[in-house]
């Protein structure tokens, strides 16, 4: 005799049925925002999390529906509501379901088109860039690497010993700058100083992937400064609105 299925398989398997009996497209994904608007976020994130891990080909018709409706503006689930579903799925460790929110773009996108060969780059190859990177003092040609955002030499820019934590404060806060160097940047030591943390969660230029990582770490008045930049991802500025306002109500900084 088995076990009986927790509540959120039964609500996920409900769901697939529901949703796989729609049309394929917008008629679907409107019908799953629906549905997860009806549900409290940290409930939605347990169904979300059963639905992802369903292996019958009606659930993966489903959550392809519900990571359209996540990665659209839909005034059924606003970002306030994304937001508490992604702490809550953060919390729970729903790496899968948190994974579903933080598709997005930038909210600005990079203008490569735009974008000048630096002329005292021009003649390097990208061995001698990489090369330089890792290895010089100056500061004016490792600013102008950063600058030109080549993720390989930016690489080995973030291993050149002589890297000064305002130097990487200013990589970080460059607008424009390519998402690409901003990852890079999170995936470095770096991260962890205050003030690049703060650079990287508040550029618009970067994925919000990388963001919401940040902002749990961001002091008050940080979080504060984040929900009030429109330049910012709607749901960056949702999380940390959300985050400001449990810290304001539990009294700490």
């Amino acid at each position: 005799m088995t076990d009986a299925a927790a509540p959120e398989v039964l609500a996920a398997r409900r769901l697939a049925r529901r949703l796989g009996a729609l049309e394929e497209g917008e008629v679907r994904a409107r019908a799953a925002g629906r549905a997860l608007a009806s549900e409290e976020p940290a409930v939605a994130a347990a169904l979300l999390a059963a639905l992802a891990r369903a292996p019958d080909p009606g659930s993966r018709v489903a959550i392809a529906a519900v990571g359209q409706v996540l990665a659209d503006p839909d005034p059924e689930l606003p970002y306030a509501w994304r937001a508490e579903l992604y702490a809550a799925a953060v919390e729970l460790g729903l790496d899968e379901v948190a994974s579903l929110l933080v598709s997005p773009a930038p909210l600005r996108a990079y203008p490569a088109a735009r974008a000048r060969p630096d002329p005292r780059l021009a003649g390097l190859s990208l061995g001698h860039k990489k090369a330089f990177a890792r290895g010089r003092r100056d500061p004016d040609l490792l600013a102008r690497l950063a600058a030109e955002g080549d993720p390989a030499v930016v690489v080995e820019l973030l291993r050149n010993p002589q890297l000064t934590e305002p130097f990487v404060v200013r990589i970080a806060a460059r607008r424009p700058c390519r998402p690409e160097t901003l990852r890079l940047l999170f995936e470095s030591r770096w991260r962890t100083r205050p003030a690049v943390a703060r650079a990287l969660a508040r550029n618009p230029y970067a994925e919000p992937e990388v963001a919401l990582k940040l902002v749990p770490s961001l002091p008050a008045p940080d979080l504060r400064a984040v929900g009030e930049d429109l330049a910012i991802h709607p749901l960056v500025r949702a999380l940390a609105e959300m985050l400001g306002r449990e810290r304001s109500a539990r009294g700490g900084a």
